[in-house]
């Protein structure tokens, strides 16, 4: 890959002194008194050069001109000689004409300035990040920064006409001032019908706004367009997107082009969030409807973003609205929730939300029994999920802005069942003589304070201070007979606090440049306090206590030049240091972008380094923890950091307004990521090796991942319809040492093939959505044959399976159509949505995953089949 990506550039630099090379053709201009619109022509068809002018400023006007050589600026010059009208570089190829002032025709050319201001939301005031603003004459543009903020420096102080849009809001064109003070553009939100998932351009053409290279911007106020399981959630409108899908149907993370769920960072104003999943990775912690705005990069990600493999997730909180105050209020079949935004003073705003789940308080969570002899127990079966996020920003003037966040999130789990869960009812009306109990929280918290300031027209610094937080606690008490138990309490902590400094300085229309230093500190603790006993008066204890510490030192640097209309350039690098090990790593980046076509043909391609000192591990052999439990191990002396290099190349074009067509191919390879020592491990007792990371190491090797993959997608939206397709094809392969041997094999999350589309229409009340999922079904082991094993002296020998090859089998395709039924009415002075999501359709019966048991007779197949057909209700209130 380190090769791949020296060839990469090479190429990127040819591509540069192609560019360079066409310049130097020999120019000769020959025009006398001839009209000066004609000369320029001249001019643009011989050197190449883009002008840009008001027809009002060159009519009437002539040029008289002798050139030859190979200057463009002197050719220009010259045809301009004599005209009072003088030629501004704007970046290289490009040039504004204006008319010279009376008192300046023999003086130097007038300062530069810059054009900036702020984009708003029209009905709540909050400024909207990653706007985008397109000087249409300039064929240039630019995109607003976290605070809203835009700029464009380095321009002729003069008018510019300007088109401002943002995903789901409708777009304006307006007239603005280079020189002028921040003006202040507001956009009204809009209805027009759109696929609700990624927008990456707008619906005239792909110039009118700016690309970034592998990134994806999530319209958070479309997303109840889309079957949601009950209730919007990001994480599922993401996987709408091709390469993006669950590591498990019914849990694990999210798996982006192949990767693993711990290659993801998630981020939530500028902190990380370790574990961000509700009910056993059905539910996103994320509320959608507390975010302001989503933006999601794969591949090669731009540097201020490090720290994982695959992906990142970064999310902004709603800063609450300025003008009135709001409330929101839903519920579902998982939960209810409310939102409160409103302005506090004129600088001064709020937004606080929450959510709880209520199952626990329609079944209960205790449940007394008695028994015929008059015994009592009482039964528990209590779970319960919340979030709460609050948002408290105050301005402390026009270039000032600081925003506190806070957001906590949990999952309780109490149970205390029989031992063996017949589906014989009534024996769980009775007090069990053998039982487990099971007592399991975990939780994430989140603080982060982010000061945005204007420290000129050119320079914005933003400091970020955050503090995040996972904890995961095991209870558990397990009587499989009458004289032996296990008691065990296993908790894991995680610690993640750190200071952040961004500067970005917009030089000029060309050049962008972006700096940084990041310093944070990192503490993983682990506890477990376990009683066996084996008998009446057999018992034996085990208190362990492991705790690592680490810290990262992190600055980036990039450049994002503009050197013509068509060709945008993102090159920048990553320098870091982490503590555990003393790893030093230099990860270089590198995107371009090239509008061959202004309306039909824009490409793309990115190549990077990124490193990961985090991985997140299971300990395979205990038997009473491991569920929520998981521990992220950082790089040591024992454990190398993980390295990875991807390289990915796309097109984007629009056939026809409300029509587009995306193909993106990506390759990478990853190296040092952790693999298990033996995928067929199964809990072997109840004691296991403990926790000490040693241990937990002892049952992982070091591995090498490579994955490659196409994948298309194409929306189109006309009227009341919107339609989406997205096909994915790849594979992903893992190198480690196994049975079989030093081999290259399927990875646990490879899937060939994958289909996704939806169908929608959206009336003045009624919105309908159905959404397909096709795909290959996940690699399996499949035994190969049986063979018994034993004492000879034994009555019965033990039967075992073989299985030299690891994943050498594949489960069924999976299928499944979804349905989403909304309604929208007015009651009470309130605005109501009733939705109604069907899951399965078709009721087919998917398998998910097998396990095989060998007996005396054969070997039984155990099919976990998914969810049958399940209708989910929302109801949604507005005031």
């Amino acid at each position: 890959m380190p090769r791949l990506l020296c060839v990469v550039v090479v190429l990127m630099g040819a591509v540069g002194g192609g560019m360079e090379a066409r310049a130097q053709a020999p120019i000769v201009i020959r025009v006398d008194e001839v009209p000066l619109t004609a000369a320029l022509e001249e001019v643009r068809a011989q050197t190449d050069l883009d002008l840009v002018y008001a027809e009002r400023l060159v009519e009437d006007r002539t040029a008289s001109c002798s050139y030859t050589g190979a200057d463009r600026g002197a050719a220009l010059a010259c045809v301009l000689d004599g005209t009072d009208i003088r030629a501004e570089r704007v970046r290289r190829g490009q040039y504004v004409l204006v008319a010279r002032p009376d008192d300046e025709r023999n003086a130097e050319a007038t300062p530069r300035a810059s054009l900036k201001g702020y984009v708003l939301d029209a009905e709540t005031g909050e400024r909207l990040p990653g706007a985008h603003v397109y000087l249409t004459q300039l064929k240039a543009g630019a995109t607003t920064n976290q605070d809203g903020y835009f700029v464009m420096s380095g321009l002729p102080p003069k008018d510019y006409r300007v088109r401002i849009s943002y995903l789901g809001y409708q777009s304006k064109d307006t007239t603005l001032t280079a020189g002028a003070g921040p003006a202040r553009i507001s956009l009204a939100g809009t209805s027009i019908q759109s696929e609700g998932v990624v927008v990456e351009a707008g619906s005239t053409s792909v110039d009118d706004n700016e690309r970034l290279p592998g990134m994806r911007s999530v319209a958070l106020n479309r997303l109840d367009q889309l079957p949601s399981f009950g209730e919007p959630d990001l994480f599922r409108a993401l996987q709408w997107t091709p390469g993006i899908r669950k590591s498990g149907v019914t849990s694990g993370g999210l798996s982006v082009r192949g990767g693993n769920p711990d290659q993801n960072l998630y981020l939530l104003d500028g902190a990380p969030v370790y574990h961000p999943w509700h009910a056993f990775s059905l539910i996103s912690t994320f509320q959608t409807q507390t975010l302001r705005s989503t933006e999601l990069y794969r591949g090669t990600f731009p540097v201020e973003h490090g720290g994982r493999l695959s992906a990142v997730l970064d999310a902004q909180m709603k800063d609450g609205s300025r003008r009135a105050p709001k409330a929101v209020a839903g519920l579902s079949v998982f939960s209810g929730r409310f939102r409160v935004e409103s302005p506090l003073t004129e600088s001064t705003s709020f937004m606080v939300s929450g959510r709880r789940s209520y199952l626990d308080k329609l079944i209960g969570r205790r449940h007394p029994v008695t028994g015929d002899s008059g015994r009592r127990d009482t039964l528990r079966t209590g779970y319960y999920f919340f979030d709460t996020s609050a948002k408290l920003t105050h301005r402390f003037g026009p270039n000032h802005r600081l925003s506190l966040s806070y957001y906590h999130g949990g999952d309780d789990l109490d149970l205390r069942l029989p031992f063996d869960l017949s589906l014989d009812f009534s024996s769980w009306l009775r007090p069990p003589d053998l039982l487990f109990e099971v007592a399991q929280n975990w939780d994430n918290r989140v603080v982060s304070a982010q000061h945005r300031y204007l420290a000129g027209d050119d320079l914005f610094l933003t400091t970020t201070g955050y503090y995040s937080g996972y904890r995961a606690q095991e209870a558990s008490f397990v009587q499989p007979t009458t004289t032996a138990s296990l008691t065990s309490d296993y908790r894991v902590r995680l610690s993640d606090a750190g200071v952040k400094v961004q500067a970005d300085y917009h030089h000029s229309v060309s050049h962008e440049w972006t700096g940084g230093l990041e310093v944070s500190t990192l503490q993983f603790e682990s506890t477990l306090n376990s009683n066996l006993q084996r008998s009446s008066g057999t018992s034996s204890r085990r208190v362990q206590d492991s705790r690592v510490a680490a810290a990262k030192v992190v600055g980036y640097l990039q450049d994002t030049w503009t050197p013509t209309p068509q060709w945008t350039v993102e090159s920048g690098v990553r320098a870091g240091y982490f503590s555990g090990g003393d790893y030093v790593h230099l990860a270089p980046r590198l995107s371009a972008q090239h509008v061959v076509h202004p309306r039909w043909l824009v490409v793309e391609g990115s190549v990077g380094l990124h490193v990961q000192h985090l991985q997140r591990l299971r300990d395979r052999y205990s038997l009473a923890y491991d569920l929520v439990s998981s521990r992220w191990i950082p790089a040591s002396d024992r454990v190398r950091p993980a390295t990875g290099g991807q390289l990915g190349l796309g097109t984007y074009t629009q056939l026809r307004p409300g029509w587009s067509l995306e193909l993106d191919a990506y390759a990478r390879e990853t190296r040092d990521i952790l693999v298990p020592a033996d995928v067929f491990q199964e809990k072997e007792g109840i004691e296991g090796p403990g926790i000490e990371i040693g241990a937990l190491l002892g049952q992982y090797v070091t591995g090498t991942e490579r994955a490659f993959g196409l994948e298309f997608s194409t929306r189109y939206e006309q009227g009341p319809w919107r339609a989406r397709l997205g096909l994915s094809m790849g594979r992903t392969f893992i190198q480690a040492p196994a049975r079989s041997g030093l081999r290259w094999r399927p990875s646990g999350l490879d899937v060939p093939v994958s289909v996704r589309s939806t169908l929608g229409w959206e009336g003045a009340h009624w919105q309908a959505t159905v959404a397909a999922e096709l795909r290959s079904g996940y690699p399996i082991t499949v035994p190969e044959a049986r063979y018994k094993l034993g004492d000879p002296t034994a009555s019965t020998p033990t039967s075992y399976l073989y299985r030299p090859q690891v994943h050498n089998g594949r489960l069924p395709p999976y299928l499944r159509v979804d349905l989403t039924v909304g309604y929208q009415f007015q009651l009470l002075s309130a605005d109501w949505t009733a939705t109604v999501d069907v899951s399965n359709v078709t009721n087919r019966d998917n398998v998910l995953d097998r396990t095989y048991r060998p007996t005396e007779t054969g070997v039984d197949v155990n099919r976990q089949r998914g969810l049958p057909i399940l209708p989910l209700v929302e109801l949604e209130m507005r005031l």
